[in-house]
């Protein structure tokens, strides 16, 4: 038996071998082998919605790369652009660097984006679909993303218990705080981490914000909101600190387009004094500034966004338009824009990556790029300090990047020896991201950072632009 697997392998076939997992394949076959749906190993099938790697030729010719170390991302390819490719800017540095303790680091990018001609799955289904696919057909030990909290809790909860870590760079729903907690092992690390702070000071802020730009007297505003995890979560934090003698806030959740619609007209009515819109999809924001604008009654109404709206495709989309007349009327918040001599050398990356394109077109750039060297972080450690590479031990790794006492360690390929070096002998480092701070609570496994308050302006060359207007310190 083992002549012919020996034979069979050589001349690139699999035999028909029984198999319960796409692990026992690999084990036996390589990289690029798995358990088909007959219960036999079989070829590992190229997916549709997986249309880009690193290295390029790592599925088509899968034989070249066993022994790599495959991390995942998942992200709307059509919407999250800026995320997709700082996430493989990060995995790419790190492979040129010597990959992780000498392995080859493998990067599979897949979307989930509704798409009726392909196959008509809905985005938690595709999401859900695409996952699994990384981590049992491709052995993914680590997933960067999805992009938002919905999808990101139905990937959670569609993945094994013993399955990648998975690393948001945006999903910031307080909903997924404790979505990992049941599957913890006592003592140890949960799987799902996020380089973005969560939603409770943004909240906050927002909510203070409406307060200050209403002023004194009676405050009723509409609150319309995508149901899920995202819009659900930050619509609670507002209203918890909205609630007052003289502030009254006026539900509007909405599930499709059509409700969105009906919930527009509704926020529009006079008896208003603002509009808070809270949704994690950009066409949502667009579609809402298009239907509010063609209402005479909201032409001088304030609008307050969130975070998703910090796009720069939100700007692309509306001008020209009639949402454009709406723009001095728009306020939002968001996790700020990173700055500062690390944000700048990976600004400045991405752009000699990318053709001369800028990270600051999206507020969450910066946190892919961290959220895929965090997990290439997680995989050192595990390799030098675990009896195996998997997501719960990658997990476990990234309880060793938040050491105060050590020297603070900038992410990146500059200091990924150094990272290495430390993990190998079991010393803990003080990482500081692109993003900022990485300074993860040991409890809740999650980080802090500053909300910006932005609007929307035009540059010097008259160009639409985001203004900050002012930043809000944790």
């Amino acid at each position: 038996m083992l002549l012919f697997l020996g034979l069979a392998c050589s001349l690139g076939v699999t035999p028909w071998v029984p198999c319960e997992s796409g692990r026992e394949c690999r084990d036996a076959f390589g990289f690029g082998q798995t358990c088909g749906e007959a219960g036999y190993c079989v070829a590992v099938d190229r997916q549709a919605r997986c249309d880009s790697t690193w290295p390029e030729d790592l599925l088509v010719r899968p034989e070249e790369y066993n022994g790599a170390l495959i991390v995942g991302s998942l992200y709307d390819h059509t919407t999250d652009i800026p995320e997709r490719q700082a996430t493989r800017l990060a995995v790419k540095q790190a492979d040129q660097s010597q990959g992780v303790d000498g392995h080859t680091v493998g990067l599979v990018q897949c979307s989930y984006e509704e798409d009726q001609v392909l196959d008509g799955l809905t985005s938690d289904e595709a999401a859900v679909e695409m996952a699994n696919y990384l981590a049992d057909d491709l052995g993914a030990f680590a997933i960067v993303g999805p992009a938002t909290s919905g999808v990101t809790e139905a990937v959670y909860n569609g993945l094994p218990t013993d399955g990648p870590l998975l690393v948001s760079p945006s999903a910031t729903s307080p909903a997924l705080s404790y979505l990992d907690e049941p599957d913890r092992p006592e003592g140890g690390a949960g799987r799902l981490w996020r380089t973005a702070p969560p939603d409770s000071l943004q909240g906050e802020v927002l909510a203070t914000l409406v307060e200050t730009r209403l002023g004194n007297g009676n405050q009723h505003v509409a609150l319309v909101y995508q149901t899920g995890p995202y819009g659900d979560g930050l619509a609670e934090v507002f209203v918890a600190n909205w609630s007052a003698a003289n502030r009254v806030a006026d539900r509007y959740p909405f599930e499709n387009d059509t409700q969105r619609s009906t919930a527009a007209s509704s926020a529009a009515a006079p008896t208003y004094d603002a509009i808070i819109f809270i949704s994690s999809d950009l066409p949502d924001v667009t579609a809402f500034l298009e239907s509010i604008a063609v209402d005479e009654d909201a032409a001088e109404i304030p609008i307050f966004l969130a975070d998703a709206a910090r796009d720069a495709e939100l700007l692309a989309q509306t001008k020209n338009t009639d949402a454009e007349a709406l723009w001095p009327n728009v306020t939002g918040t968001a996790p700020a824009v990173p700055s500062g001599n690390q944000y700048d050398a990976f600004n400045s990356a991405y752009s000699g990556e990318y053709e001369g394109e800028s990270a600051d077109d999206s507020s969450y750039s910066a946190y892919a790029y961290d959220a895929a060297w965090l997990t290439m972080y997680g995989a050192s450690w595990a390799l030098a300090n675990e009896p195996a590479l998997n997501g719960q031990n990658a997990a476990e790794g990234l309880r060793h990047i938040t050491d105060k006492a050590a020297d603070s360690i900038e992410v990146g390929p500059v200091t990924w020896n150094q990272v290495q070096a430390a993990f190998a002998v079991g010393e803990d480092i003080d990482a500081r991201g692109a993003s900022g701070t990485l300074d993860y609570d040991p409890e809740t496994e999650e980080t802090t950072g500053p909300i910006e308050v932005w609007g929307i302006g035009y540059d010097d060359d008259d160009s639409p632009t985001f203004l900050v207007l002012t930043t809000v310190e944790p």
